[in-house]
């Protein structure tokens, strides 16, 4: 049994010893040994390297994961980002080798004008420690034992075949100005020329779930996922089971673009009646909005475009690297569209999808629903939830059908204000329930309790401060917290009941036998118990603590909606001031 390697034989003179070189050994031939003696208990070592490599891998020492930039796993291998002190290195392993390949690294290093670095050793020893790196399926236990020399004590292979078995291990240093999305096409790249992305069943894992369990904030973009994420649609639309697939990328400078110069919130995301999504994304510094056509009919889209114009949210182009980016970040929402969904057969045979699937990219985006996007610098709102409010208000598309027109004039009434509830007015209007529409335009409400409280004292000792700056000081300086009964009972007090003309609560049906008395302040604040007792029984679950649960009819539930509408345009229309600042993300747009 050999029990130093090659390497290992020189670390005294060449190298640090606090380097366990035994470990790197093991790592690098373990999986050629185990292919080459199956369960023999034979240990292979590596043959000595040259003095200039001995020291040049002694950079092993101070290696590290950059977690500044991402990992990224494609079909054929792996791009992993590097650092030791205060330098960076980018490294490039793949399953494949050949002269092309290595030309094609060559012609690459010179396009980008970025060092390569002489010998690799180094970074192979800390791809095959950290990472799970296979042999690739070409390499056989012949090949191996043909590669085996014996010596004195025990089996050696000559290291740069123990890499060469391994596949293809490619290193640069790189300087803070050096896009890390240069190498990104390097590992999509094929012996033909051609680019693409690609995914099969046994696609191997390489120990990655391990890292990123050590090693926090550490990020994975998984090349393979993201085709499987792209294919999944139509092999569903089709009703096929697509086990290997390839994407071809007619410009792959686009897919480095979609995956780091492209940042779509993961958070801000809404949905449409149809479940067309609409989000933020950061570009170049800029902010901008990507909304699917889904929820809309072609004849409508020109109409759209100019109600989205006239509030400053502009189109600009849609690129593949805008389509990339979404599908690998938001790809379990995206579909193909509704015409390829209603003739699966014509989808079927146009890209022929079959168990071993291909086509390219513009072909996978020619099926797939139409998603613009909108530039949001000189916009007049910016979030989400703002912009689908305009939609909604103006296209039935853009809402839920049974809204009642009352209720859509009064929403545009609203969204003319400043600081509107763009939120709760969406989701209102796109309930696919009464119950629903009425919960979420009465969040408003709850939003408000404070004001009423806050109204009387501001009216009794006067100052500068809002009613809303008011009750943020108390809620700081003294805890303060309202009762919600009493407080929506307070806020009621100063909304005048000819606000509800046209939805009297008295005449509402499910609520008229409940007002023993008459007067507007009487039913005002008989009102706002009603309301508050609703929106009990239909939030929590079991009978309300203030009695029976009341029984609202169909018909009375955009009437009881309508009126909370009503109050809270009141309220924001003349007490513009006092009311509740708007969150950041919905003030600036940020994403």
């Amino acid at each position: 049994m050999v029990r130093i390697s090659g390497i290992s034989k020189h670390a005294g003179t060449h190298i640090d010893m606090g380097i366990q070189w035994d470990s790197y050994i093991s790592a690098a031939t373990s999986k050629l040994s185990r292919l080459a003696f199956a369960e023999a208990k034979s240990k292979l070592g590596t043959a000595p390297v040259s003095a200039e490599r001995m020291q040049a891998a002694g950079l092993l020492e101070h290696l590290n994961f950059d977690a500044a930039r991402p990992v990224i796993i494609g079909d054929m291998g792996l791009l992993v980002p590097l650092c030791a002190n205060n330098e960076r290195y980018v490294v490039l392993y793949r399953l494949d080798r050949g002269d092309a390949l290595a030309q094609r690294m060559t012609v690459s290093c010179q396009e980008r004008d970025v060092d390569a670095c002489e010998y690799i050793d180094a970074f192979f020893f800390f791809l095959v420690k950290e990472l799970d790196i296979p042999l690739p399926p070409r390499v056989t236990k012949d090949d191996v034992r043909a590669r085996i020399s014996k010596a004195k004590n025990g089996a050696l292979i000559n290291f740069d075949d123990a890499i060469n078995f391994h596949g293809s291990f490619f290193a640069w240093k790189i300087g803070e100005s050096t896009s890390f999305s240069y190498f990104v096409e390097l590992l999509t790249w094929q012996v033909d020329g051609q680019h693409c992305i690609g995914f099969s069943d046994d696609n191997p894992a390489y120990g990655i779930d391990r890292i990123k369990n050590s090693i926090p904030g550490i990020s994975v973009l998984d090349l393979r996922q993201l085709c499987r994420t792209a294919v999944k649609p139509i092999a569903i639309a089709t009703d096929k089971k697509v086990h290997q697939a390839s994407v071809f990328l007619p410009m792959p400078d686009q897919l480095g673009k979609a995956l780091l110069g492209i940042s779509p919130s993961r958070d801000e995301l809404v949905f449409g009646p149809g479940g067309g999504i609409c989000f933020k994304f950061v570009q170049d510094g800029s902010k901008f909005l990507a909304l699917s056509l889904r929820n809309f009919h072609d004849f409508e889209v020109r109409s759209i475009l100019s109600a989205l114009t006239e509030i400053g949210v502009n189109e600009v182009s849609f690129e593949h690297a805008h389509f990339l980016s979404f599908v690998f970040t938001h790809g379990q929402y995206l579909d193909v569209s509704r015409e390829h969904l209603s003739h699966p057969e014509e989808l079927e045979n146009g890209l022929d999808v079959k168990d071993v699937f291909s086509c390219t990219l513009e072909d996978v985006v020619s099926v797939y629903e139409d998603v613009r996007i909108f530039e949001l610098s000189q916009a007049s709102v910016s979030s989400p939830f703002a912009v689908l409010c305009h939609l909604a208000a103006r296209f039935k598309t853009a809402r839920s059908p049974f809204v009642p027109a009352e209720i859509i004039d009064v929403s545009r009434s609203l969204l003319s204000l400043q600081n509107a509830p763009y939120e709760n007015i969406y989701l209102s209007l796109s309930a696919s329930h009464w119950k629903h529409a009425f919960i979420e335009i009465y969040r408003v409400i709850e939003g408000l309790y404070y004001f009423g409280w806050m109204h009387g004292l501001k009216q009794t000792f006067g100052g500068n401060d809002t009613e809303y700056d008011l009750y943020l000081k108390l809620q700081d300086q003294l805890s303060w917290r309202y009762k919600e009964k009493a407080s929506i009972a307070k806020l009621f007090e100063i909304v005048p009941r000819n606000v509800l003309a046209d939805h009297d609560p008295v005449g509402i049906k499910s609520l008229s036998d409940r007002f023993e008395k008459q007067t507007d302040i009487a039913v005002m604040n008989r009102f706002a118990h009603l309301i508050y007792s609703i929106r009990n029984s239909n939030v929590h679950q079991g009978e309300a603590e203030d009695g029976p649960p009341i029984e609202v009819s169909a018909d009375c539930w955009p009437k009881l909606t309508c009126c909370l509408f009503l109050i809270v345009e009141h309220l924001y229309s003349v007490y513009q001031a006092g009311m509740p600042r708007l969150p950041t993300s919905q003030a600036s747009g940020s994403p």
